[in-house]
């Protein structure tokens, strides 16, 4: 590993990103894994962190959090040759002579070999139009929840209705001091019992049918959020030191579309091998496709050590393509 190249980068940090990086590890590749959001976990740790997953292969059930944190736990042990890039999209991919070079939103890198593992491609988080937005969005407004513990004890403002919204605020509710559900409607998206479970809170006060106005601060710090009754000239301040906004994502291939790569309905188109029409570009997970595939975490799972043991030989045509089991590389 150099300081700008690897044996391999990754586009997507989700569950089958994660898993492709260990799994490129054991077979002594140096590893470059990039993803658009803020956080490992893709998009079920950004969409649904709370909520129980019950098709991972020897877990009865394990929420999307709980699954980016074992998945953590696993890559670590290549922490030396693996480096993670977070809040940072591949914009471009060229092949020059063995390489290719990688233009990102922040910087250029080389590989020798790629492995898309992009889901649904990349995500933003879909906005509103607040008054003081841009303010105070770096430091408090958030698309998804994670690390409970820095809102202990604070008063938090979850914007939306739907089950993204309740999963946030069950999850602030047991460390927030007050917790502000704003919706626009009197009825919410949210499945009921989600809905019946944040009713039962005593720090969640449910603010309907209200739309957000404006963000309220002093010295650049967030104080409050001011909200208007919906078909009204009514208007309340909130005390709140933090926001979330819970109106979901938008994912996007257009960047990918630019690459060259086959593209049919969304996906990429692979062979047997997981390679794309390209050489030494190769696809795993929701974004992979061909005949008859099953688009699942597990799925993905399945096809990360294929497709890295095809990279190891691309890259070492003189390496085996499949390699000896972790239980004889491995003593702990």
């Amino acid at each position: 590993m150099t300081n700008n190249r690897t044996d391999l980068l990754i586009v997507g940090a989700g569950p089958v990103g994660m898993f492709t990086a260990f799994y490129a590890g054991m077979r002594n590749l140096s590893v470059r894994l990039v993803d658009s959001l803020p956080e490992i976990g893709g998009q079920p740790k950004a969409l649904y962190p709370e909520k129980n997953i019950f098709d991972i292969p020897a877990y009865p059930k394990i929420t999307s959090h709980e699954l980016s944190q074992v998945l953590t736990m696993q890559l670590d042990r290549f922490r030396e040759t693996t480096q993670i890039h977070l809040n940072e999209k591949v914009l471009t991919i060229q092949k020059i002579d063995q390489d290719f070079i990688i233009e990102t939103s922040k910087r250029t890198y080389t590989a020798g070999a790629i492995i898309i593992a992009a889901g649904n491609g990349s995500f933003k988080p879909r906005k509103i139009a607040i008054t003081g937005l841009d303010e105070y969005e770096d430091n408090y407004i958030s698309y998804h929840v994670s690390n409970f513990d820095q809102y202990t004890g604070k008063e938090v403002a979850v914007l939306g209705g739907g089950d993204s919204a309740f999963d946030a605020s069950l999850a602030l509710a047991d460390y927030a001091k007050k917790v502000y559900l704003i919706h626009r409607r009197d009825r919410f998206r949210a499945h009921e019992y989600s809905v019946s479970l944040a009713k039962q809170k005593d720090n969640i006060d449910f603010i309907t049918p209200y739309v957000p106005e404006a963000l309220i601060g002093q010295n650049k710090k967030l104080t409050g959020i001011q909200i208007a009754k919906a078909r009204s000239q009514e208007t309340k301040l909130l005390n709140v030191e933090h926001i979330f906004m819970t109106y979901g994502f938008v994912s996007s291939i257009d960047e990918i579309r630019n690459w060259g790569l086959e593209i049919e309905n969304e996906s990429i188109q692979v062979d047997h091998n997981l390679q794309t029409n390209i050489p030494g570009i190769y696809a795993v997970g929701d974004i992979a496709n061909y005949p008859n595939k099953a688009k699942l975490i597990a799925t993905g799972f399945g096809e990360a050590p294929h497709a890295v043991n095809q990279v190891a030989h691309y890259l070492f045509p003189d390496r085996r393509v499949a390699p000896l089991h972790s239980t004889s590389m491995f003593t702990d």
